[in-house]
C-alpha cells in the first residue's frame, strides 16, 4: 500500500467514478482500476462494488476511506512541520468554519493573518457545526470554528469568543416600533429557524430551557439552512427569527431589520476552536490559533468589520 494509492482511492469514491477519478489523478482508468484491486487484494477484502450503474463503497470501503483521509491528513501535516523550519513558508491549513465563524469572523480576520503570516493560506470549508466535526473527524479539515458541540471524546474544545441570540423582526412586521416584548407575547409569535445541526438552533434550545421556557410551544413555520436565508425571510416579511449579533450589525444600520429586546430573556453562546484529540497540529495550525486568541483577548472586533 501506498500514499499514491490512498489518493486514488479517495479520488474514485469522492467522484464515484473510476473514470472521473482517473481523469482527477491524471492517470489512465486501467491504472487506477489496477491499483484498487492491488489495495483489495492486498487487504483480501473488497473495497467496492462495481454495478451497471456505478460504483458504490462497500461497508469495509468506508472504513478505509475514513482511515485513507486521515493518513495523508497527516503526510500534510508533516508537510507543513518541515515548512515550519523554514518560518512558515507556503502553508496551508485547510479550516472548517460554521456559518457565523465563517462570514463574520473569518473575513474580518484575513487581514490579520495576512500581515503577520503571509505565507499562510486559508482553504475554509462551510457547514453547520455537525458537518464541520465530521469533516473534522474524516480529515477533510485540521481546524474547525464552531457554534454548537458533539459530546464525543475525539474533540478537542476550546472557547474562542462569546456571541448572542438576539430577536428580530422585518421593517414592516407588526412589532417593529416596540422596544421589547414579555415572554407570553413572544411565545405567540411565527419563527423561522436553523437546521437541528446548527449551533444557532442549539443554543436557541438551551436559551430556552435555560429561561424555563418550553421549546416545543415555539411556533415555528420554516426551516433555513443558512443565517442569510434566515435574515432575508424575516426581512421580507416572513414571522420573526433569533439570530446572530454579530450577523445582523449591516442589516440594523441598513433598516433592512429591527433588533427587539425579550424581557427576561438572553442566549449567549460560546463559538469553539476544535481540533481532534489525538492529531498533531501543524505549524499553521498553531499560528492561526494563537493568532486568533490574541485578537480575541484584544478585543478584536469581529463581525463589525467593514468587509459585507
Amino acid at each position: 500500500m501506498t500514499l499514491r494509492q490512498l489518493e486514488l482511492f479517495i479520488a474514485v469514491a469522492e467522484t464515484g467514478s473510476f473514470s472521473r477519478g482517473a481523469e482527477m489523478i491524471s492517470l489512465t482508468q486501467s491504472t487506477v482500476s489496477q491499483h484498487i484491486a492491488a489495495l483489495e487484494d492486498e487487504f483480501n477484502t473488497q473495497l467496492i462494488d462495481r454495478t451497471g450503474k456505478g460504483i458504490y463503497l462497500t461497508a469495509a470501503g468506508e472504513v478505509f476511506l475514513q482511515h485513507a483521509r486521515r493518513v495523508l491528513a497527516e503526510r500534510d501535516v508533516l508537510t507543513q512541520a518541515m515548512a515550519g523550519l523554514h518560518g512558515l513558508e507556503e502553508a496551508t491549513l485547510n479550516l472548517g468554519a460554521s456559518n457565523i465563524p465563517a462570514n463574520y469572523l473569518i473575513p474580518c480576520f484575513l487581514p490579520v493573518l495576512r500581515n503577520r503570516y503571509p505565507g499562510i493560506n486559508l482553504n475554509m470549508r462551510i457547514g453547520d457545526s455537525r458537518e464541520v466535526l465530521d469533516e473534522l473527524k474524516a480529515g477533510l479539515v485540521e481546524l474547525g470554528i464552531v457554534g454548537g458541540r458533539l459530546d464525543d471524546a475525539v474533540f478537542n474544545y476550546e472557547p474562542l469568543l462569546k456571541d448572542h441570540l438576539v430577536m428580530i423582526v422585518g421593517p414592516n412586521h407588526p412589532l417593529k416600533e416596540r422596544a421589547s416584548i414579555g415572554i407570553a407575547e413572544l411565545m405567540q409569535q411565527e419563527f423561522i429557524v436553523r437546521e437541528d445541526g446548527s449551533g444557532t438552533y442549539q443554543a436557541l434550545q438551551k436559551g430556552f430551557v435555560a429561561n424555563g421556557i418550553d421549546p416545543e410551544g415555539f411556533k415555528v413555520i420554516a426551516r433555513l439552512g443558512s443565517n442569510e436565508a434566515v435574515r432575508r425571510a424575516v426581512a421580507a416579511g416572513l414571522g420573526c427569527a433569533f439570530v446572530s449579533d454579530l450577523s445582523i450589525q449591516n442589516n440594523l444600520r441598513h433598516g433592512e431589520l429591527v433588533k427587539l429586546d425579550v424581557e427576561g430573556l438572553s442566549i449567549e453562546r460560546q463559538l469553539w476552536l476544535v481540533r481532534l484529540r489525538e492529531r498533531t497540529a501543524s505549524p499553521a495550525s498553531i499560528a492561526v490559533s494563537e493568532l486568533l486568541r490574541e485578537h480575541e483577548r484584544l478585543g478584536f472586533s469581529f463581525g463589525r468589520c467593514q468587509t459585507f
